[in-house]
């Protein structure tokens, strides 16, 4: 971790503070549907990025490999998009009128690739600017069973070294010779195929060395008395973040639940 990270505002806060802030920040992209404001709730998970000191370099970095998400979320939205009645159909994916395009169905794929490109952006932010020991420890101050929490914490912290041994997979597969810059949707989804497979064999190699490395540490011994060197307290900043972010929980859920608004298609009826 660069010294900038460890300087920043969000490095400080206690990690209670920033799980609570995860878990928000996912409810609240569950609940805005629309693409419109997705995009605004992802720049400021990008600014967060850049004042936490993280380069634009490595968001670009982060987001490359979910492109291809994006555009399955995109495509197989489709099938199930149900059109609003009277919408207008621009074409049909396959003969007989099946499978329409219309608004709605593009303003939804839209909305869930982003989304989902969000939430990998907020839960590799909230990784990086907390260390796993202090995830682990505010998992077991919120009561969690010791096991569980050492699963989570083990899961969240793996999700950067997945990312570097995906890339890794990607550059060996491009010094053979594949090609992943093809424009065509289906070659593209074909050339990460052989990328998934080494991907899922590594994640299953890297589980087994950290089963045994907890093991042999001494886990399975005792882990409800388990003692740790740091103690984390809240201070007034952790206070401050955590009413901020309640109090925009509140207004989102009662005009998104109460009113009805953020559908898939709210900006897009504003403007139009």
């Amino acid at each position: 971790m660069n010294k900038a990270v460890e300087k920043s505002f969000l490095y400080s806060l206690d990690p209670r503070t920033k799980m609570l802030l995860l878990l928000i920040l996912i409810f609240v992209g569950v609940m805005v549907m629309d693409p419109f404001l997705t995009i605004v709730m992802m720049a400021g998970a990008y600014a967060m990025y850049r004042v936490s000191g993280i380069s634009h370099k490595e968001v670009k970095r982060i987001t490359k490999p979910l492109l291809l998400a994006f555009i399955l979320f995109f495509l197989l939205n489709f099938p199930f998009a149900t059109p609003l009645p009277n919408e207008q159909v621009f074409f049909y994916l396959l003969p007989n009128q099946t499978i329409p395009i219309t608004m709605t169905g593009i303003l939804t794929g839209f909305g869930n690739g982003l989304r989902f490109i969000l939430f990998i952006w907020i839960a590799d932010l909230i990784t990086t600017v907390t260390p796993t020991g202090d995830i682990v420890l505010a998992l077991n101050k919120a009561r969690i069973p010791p096991e569980a929490s050492i699963a989570i914490g083990i899961a969240f912290s793996y999700i950067p070294v997945l990312k570097k041994e995906i890339s890794t997979v990607i550059e060996a597969q491009k010094s053979r010779g594949a090609n992943f810059e093809s424009k065509n949707p289906y070659k593209k989804v074909k050339a990460y195929i052989p990328v998934i497979v080494p991907g899922l064999f590594i994640s299953i190699m890297k589980g087994r060395e950290i089963a045994r490395a907890i093991e042999a540490r001494g886990f399975t011994y005792d882990p409800v008395n388990r003692t740790y060197r740091n103690e984390i307290r809240f201070k007034g900043r952790d206070f401050a973040v955590i009413a901020i972010m309640l109090a925009a929980f509140a207004v989102v859920a009662y005009f998104s639940i109460g009113k009805g608004w953020f559908g898939t298609r709210f900006v897009y009826d504003l403007l139009a």
